[in-house]
C-alpha cells in the first residue's frame, strides 16, 4: 500500500510518538526516515527525560511523554529507559519558581536541605544557601532501544516504517505535497505529511523554497566522563552553573550545560567536541564536585538543535505548503517532550488550529537575527 492518511517525515522521538498515537487512533501512517530510527538529534542527545521543566506546559508534556514510553516498552516487551528520578539543585530564594511548574501538574516532589542532597549525588557540592528539588518518576533513555521498541510496535500496529530513505525526494506540485519517494522506488502518497525531522525540516522546507518557518539550528555538545569505580547517583542540574549529569554505566557519566554555537546546517553541528567546550565544562565540575580528580573526560559527542525566534516550538500548517504540517523548534528538549509536542501535531492534522504554536505567528519575522532563546530549564 503506497497510499496513508498521515505521513510522517522523521524517525526520531518525536516522529515515532507521533506515528504511534496516530495508528493508535486508527489512521493509516506510513513513518519515513533518512537513515535508522533514532539515527539523527535523538540518538545525539543526552537521554534525559525529566519533569523539572520551567514551562507549566513542558512539564505537562513530559509527563506524557513519560506514560508513552512506558505503555510501549512494558507493551511491547523492551523496557529502553531506566526510570532514575531527577534532583535540580537552586538557590533557596528560586524554590517556589521552580516547584510552581510541578505543583500545576500534581507531579510529586521533595524538597532537600543542602546536606541531605549528598544522600543522592553523594559527590556533588551543595552550598549553605541552595535546596535540592527531587522528583521520582523521570527516566533516562537508550536511544538505540528505544529505536528497536518502537519499529516492533509500530510494525505490530500495521504502520509501514521505511527507513534508510536517504534525502528522499518531497514531490510537491502547485503548492501541494503530492508525495515522499520511497527508496528511490515508490511514491509514498498521504492525506496529510508531517516533517518531524528536527533540525533537518530547515533543510528540507528550505530546499522546496518554503521559509516561512523561522528555524535557527545550532550545535549541542555531550561530554562523556569516566571514574575509577561505578557511581550509583540520581541524575541532576545545578542551576547556577547550568550543568547537568548523569550515569551512564560502568563507571561513565554524561555531562553538560547550555552552551549552543550556531551553524547553517544540521551537518556543520557533528563534527564532535570542541576544546573549549570541555574546558569549560571540566571547570564547572571542579565547582560542583567534591573530588573532581576523580573523573576524566573520556569522549563525548555533538549533534544539531533547532530553535524558533521566541524559543517556543512551531506546531501546525506550514504556510505555503498544503497538506503539509510540521512540529519542530524544540531546542534540545525534544526527547522529553516528544510524546506533548506530538500529540498536538496529530490536533492540527485533525483540523485544530494552535495560534500559540502556529508559524503564523512569525509572519513578517522570517529574516530576524538568529538566536538560541532558552526557555525550558530552570
Amino acid at each position: 500500500m503506497n497510499s496513508y492518511d498521515i505521513v510522517v517525515i522523521g524517525g526520531g522521538a518525536v516522529g515515532l510518538s507521533l506515528s504511534y498515537l496516530a495508528a493508535k487512533k486508527g489512521y493509516r501512517v506510513a513513518l519515513v526516515e533518512s537513515g535508522h530510527l533514532c539515527s539523527g538529534a535523538t540518538g545525539r542527545s543526552a537521554g534525559i527525560v525529566t519533569l523539572q521543566l520551567s514551562l507549566e506546559e513542558d512539564v505537562a508534556m513530559a509527563a506524557k511523554t513519560i506514560e508513552l514510553f512506558r505503555e510501549v516498552g512494558k507493551g511491547f516487551g523492551t523496557e529502553f529507559y531506566r526510570t532514575t528520578g531527577f534532583l535540580t539543585l537552586v538557590p533557596e530564594r528560586m524554590l517556589e519558581e521552580t516547584i510552581e511548574p510541578l505543583r500545576s501538574n500534581n507531579v510529586g516532589y521533595m524538597v532537600l536541605r543542602a546536606d541531605e542532597v549528598k544522600r543522592y549525588v553523594p559527590f556533588l557540592k551543595a552550598h549553605d544557601h541552595e535546596v535540592g528539588v527531587l522528583t521520582s518518576n523521570d527516566m533516562v533513555v537508550d536511544a538505540s532501544e528505544m529505536g528497536r521498541a518502537f519499529r516492533y510496535a509500530l510494525n505490530e500496529m500495521g504502520v509501514s516504517v521505511i527507513e534508510w530513505n536517504g534525502r528522499g525526494a518531497i514531490h510537491v506540485e502547485g503548492g501541494e505535497v503530492r508525495g515522499v519517494m520511497a527508496n528511490g522506488q515508490s511514491l509514498i502518497k498521504g492525506d496529510a505529511y508531517v516533517f518531524a525531522a528536527g533540525p533537518w525540516n530547515k533543510t528540507l522546507l528550505g530546499g522546496l523554497g518554503i521559509t516561512g518557518v523561522p528555524l535557527t539550528v545550532y550545535k549541542c555538545q555531550v561530554v562523556r566522563l569516566c571514574a575509577e569505580r561505578t557511581l550509583d547517583y540520581v541524575p541532576f542540574y545545578v542551576m547556577g552553573e547550568h550543568l547537568y549529569m548523569r550515569p551512564d554505566g560502568n563507571g561513565t557519566s554524561i555531562a553538560g550545560n547550555g552552551y549552543a554555537r550556531v551553524v547553517e546546517r544540521p551537518e556543520d553541528a557533528m563534527d564532535g567536541l570542541e576544546k573549549e567546550y570541555v574546558q569549560h565544562i571540566a571547570e564547572l565540575l571542579a565547582e560542583r564536585v567534591l573530588d573532581p580528580s576523580g573523573f576524566r573526560v573520556c569522549g563525548g559527542w555533538s549533534g544539531p538543535c533547532s530553535i524558533t525566534p521566541d524559543g517556543y516550538p512551531v506546531i501546525g500548517r506550514i504556510p505555503g505548503l498544503r497538506g503539509a504540517y510540521i512540529v519542530d523548534g524544540l531546542d534540545g528538549y525534544g526527547l522529553m517532550r516528544a510524546a506533548g509536542v506530538a500529540e498536538l501535531a496529530l490536533k492540527a492534522v485533525e483540523g485544530e488550529e494552535l495560534p500559540k504554536y502556529s508559524a503564523e505567528r512569525f509572519k513578517g519575522r522570517e529574516e530576524q537575527e538568529e538566536l538560541v532563546v532558552e526557555l525550558h530549564s530552570v
